[in-house]
């Protein structure tokens, strides 16, 4: 049996729920989760996602986890849970024999038969960022971005019951236990510069290259859409399996993306997305979207100073440290000032 999980909090259950739905359209015998890291709101009722299930994150077991509220904010601490809730639905049911994760922005277009496949003979499944060598600038710029905030996007990540996909998530859960901050061009970049070691450390990862996954606005200039006999294609020849609606705004329907710094991508520049940005926009409007997004974040807590967030994440190192060098004050240091420079 195969269960599909999402991460959100709940003003981003509108965007979970068109998720679900695609998802079970295109694949009726998975199970769909939505982890909620959040507690829930007394303005949402059960029958808002049924039929599928929904697990806030306070119902599972996560060691340290009042530290990790304390110290991550929303989208650190939504990225940091992932791994202890795959753990979870494989350890709660034995039927399980894989999990997916998807990001709550994306819909599905297409069967995950071949993703089961590669988990038949894998551990884990991972999608990278972009896939095309080229040299121009645009190419280069994806490229500088990936070896910034990580080769592969986890957005997505697929895993199979075995016993290399336990010690991973054991693995992940140490590190994202302390270090899952949102900094870009520091080292640390939430869940995702963690695995660009994974297939280091880890036999049994398959990296899908399939241009059809994970299809989104950084790999743009590689990927186009075309629709044939109402299915989509990627680059006239691969089904469109997943899209990956990453900073679009339904606020703003003109524009596939825009966020922060980043430049704002507008419709005009890619018409062939335009039809299922439409039909996105559609789908959260019809789940009731602008109520939605407006819901409080419950589980906000005091935030640590940088001072107890330090010792947090140098301690569980130390015991180590001055036992495996003779050289260890001098590592010390280099460990504290490292760490300040991440503002821990």
């Amino acid at each position: 049996m195969t269960t599909v999980l999402t991460l959100c909090s709940s003003n981003y259950l509108a965007q979970a729920k068109a998720l679900g739905d695609s998802l079970l359209k295109h694949n009726p015998d998975y199970r769909f989760v939505i982890g909620l890291v959040d507690r829930l709101s007394d303005q949402v009722k059960p029958s808002y996602w049924e039929p599928h299930e929904l697990i806030p994150v306070e119902d599972i077991t996560i060691e340290g986890f009042d530290a990790m509220a304390d110290d991550y904010n929303v989208v650190e601490l939504n990225t940091a849970v992932k791994p202890f809730y795959i753990e979870h639905l494989y350890r709660r049911d034995p039927r399980v024999s894989a999990v997916i994760y998807l990001d709550p922005d994306i819909l599905v277009y297409g069967s995950f038969t071949e993703s089961e496949k590669k988990l038949d003979t894998h551990s884990i499944v991972l999608t990278p960022h972009i896939c095309a060598l080229n040299d121009t600038s645009a190419n280069m710029q994806h490229e500088i971005a990936a070896l910034t905030m990580g080769l592969y996007n986890l957005g997505f990540i697929g895993t199979s019951r075995t016993e290399t996909t336990f010690r991973f998530l054991e693995w992940w859960q140490k590190r994202l236990r302390y270090c899952c901050h949102y900094r870009p061009g520091s080292g640390v970049f939430v869940d995702q510069l963690w695995v660009n070691l994974a297939p280091l450390y880890f036999d049994g990862v398959y990296v899908e290259k399939d241009p059809g996954y994970n299809v989104c606005y950084w790999n743009r200039f590689e990927r186009r859409l075309t629709k044939q006999n109402g299915r989509y294609f990627v680059n006239g020849k691969h089904d469109l399996i997943f899209y990956h609606f990453s900073a679009y705004n339904p606020d703003i329907p003109e524009n596939v993306a825009g966020r922060g710094q980043m430049r704002e991508i507008s419709l005009k520049e890619c018409p062939d997305l335009e039809p299922i940005y439409n039909d996105y926009r559609r789908r959260l409007i019809e789940n009731n979207y602008s109520s939605i997004r407006c819901l409080p974040y419950l589980l906000r807590r005091k935030r640590r100073t940088s001072k107890v967030n330090l010792k947090r994440v140098l301690r569980p190192m130390l015991s180590w440290l001055f036992e495996a060098s003779p050289r260890a004050v001098q590592k010390y240091v280099r460990l504290r000032r490292i760490a300040r420079s991440l503002r821990l």
